[in-house]
């Protein structure tokens, strides 16, 4: 097996407008830069001739056009198919938004979404550049005390970290930290743009490794560091990253064997409709229990937001959405590829659905929504006035297991 690394700087030039926490204050142009955000990538080439690219860039979300247009691009160019290129986001909520097409704050700039379309054009040229014989290695841990589940204090949410790493003459050269955390350090307050929990930890781990690692987003829709987080400043962050980094870094990595470098591509889709007239009833008892009192709020949020976004919710047509899944196999390694915020709890349903290593990619090739268990719809900002029906992860979750085991009982 060959991998090839890249990375590129997508930081954009003034005035430019940040990405993430729906606020009014971000319809005023960026501060500053806090530091750069990147884009990572890595290429896998195996001994058929046949390739898998996967990139994360330091970003909020990436909407499913943007998404496809990316592929194409790179697909057309580099002859990989489509459905072996897989674009995610760390979902870091201080990025970029001048290449997001229907953002509602902010503006959208032609000239930056061509910049940074070709930017991963870049990446892929890089790491055919930077191609190289490796063998695997893969380690995991639980890692507690920087982040946790948002809805019930006290619990964990997905803390197991995994290391994967790509070994060339003894040394690693590349590798994959996939890690199930929100990218919510700094509040809504800021306006500066920075890389934020995922990408600044990427480079405290570079300073113990020599390299970037990719950072793979997993299961992350209900964690975050809520309840483990002693500020919402910069300074925060230098302590959280800084202190992952120590945990994450000494995880042992032990050899991958891959048996078969084949490379296999199973695509799902997955539809989604509420029922509207249930729906609407129970925005209106929520929204006059919140109004009256009689309902508690939950979360940070203030009262007025979550009644304003009910009321948002009401004017809204029937919701129905078509979702794009898919399961990736690089012999031994599986990716569950997901284009959106799954409940912590599929972390560990999905890794037990085969014997393969899994890596888990959300946030990626789109973006749709918050899917958490039933049992928290009610708990969160996330799930008060979600339109997506309390039961869809289960379903998902589901599918994605039944599929996984089809694929393992289609193998030799």
């Amino acid at each position: 097996m060959k991998v090839g690394y890249g990375r590129t700087n997508i930081t954009p030039t003034a005035p430019f407008y940040l990405l993430g926490y729906k606020t009014p204050k971000r319809n005023q142009p960026a501060k500053g830069i806090h530091d750069p955000i990147y884009i990572n990538g890595i290429l896998f080439h195996n001994n058929e001739g046949q390739e898998v690219f996967l990139a994360t860039g330091d970003l909020l979300e990436i909407e499913d056009i943007v998404a496809a247009d990316i592929r194409r691009e790179i697909s057309q160019k580099y002859h990989i198919p489509f459905e072996n290129i897989i674009i995610g986001v760390t979902h870091d909520h201080h990025s970029v938004r001048d290449f997001h097409k229907t953002w509602e704050f902010g503006r959208y700039n032609q000239e930056y979404y061509d910049f940074f379309v070709q930017c991963f054009l870049d990446v892929v040229a890089q790491c055919r550049h930077n191609l190289v014989e490796v063998s695997v290695e893969y380690g995991q841990d639980l890692i507690l005390g920087y982040y946790s589940n948002r809805n019930h204090q006290g619990c964990q949410s997905d803390n197991i970290v995994s290391v994967t790493k790509f070994i060339h003459d003894g040394k690693a050269v590349a590798g994959i930290v996939n890690i199930a955390v929100h990218s919510t350090v700094l509040s809504g307050d800021n306006m500066e743009l920075t890389a934020d929990l995922a990408g600044n930890l990427s480079t405290k781990l570079k300073e113990k490794w020599g390299f970037y690692p990719l950072m793979l987003i997993g299961c992350a829709g209900d964690s975050s560091n809520h309840y483990d987080r002693q500020g919402r400043d910069f300074a925060e962050l230098e302590r959280v990253t800084a202190g992952l980094a120590e945990l994450i870094a000494p995880i042992k990595t032990t050899t991958l064997s891959l048996e078969t470098e084949s490379i296999n591509v199973l695509e799902l889709s997955h539809e989604v409709i509420n029922d509207k007239k249930a729906y609407d009833e129970n925005l209106r008892l929520r929204i006059a229990g919140m109004k009256n009192g009689t309902t508690k709020t939950v979360g940070a949020q203030p009262v007025e937001h979550l009644i304003e976004k009910c009321e948002e919710q009401l004017t809204m047509p029937h919701f129905y959405d078509i979702l794009q899944l898919g399961i990736l196999d690089i012999g031994n390694l599986r990716f569950f590829i997901f284009p959106g915020e799954l409940a912590s709890a599929g972390g560990e349903l999905l890794r037990n659905a085969t014997d393969k290593t899994v890596l888990i990619a959300g946030y990626s090739n789109g973006f749709h929504h918050y899917f958490l268990e039933a049992k928290d719809y009610g708990l969160s900002f996330e799930t008060i006035g979600n339109p997506v029906p309390a039961g869809t992860f289960e379903t998902i979750i589901e599918k994605f297991i039944r599929a996984s085991h089809l694929l393992d009982k289609k193998e030799p």
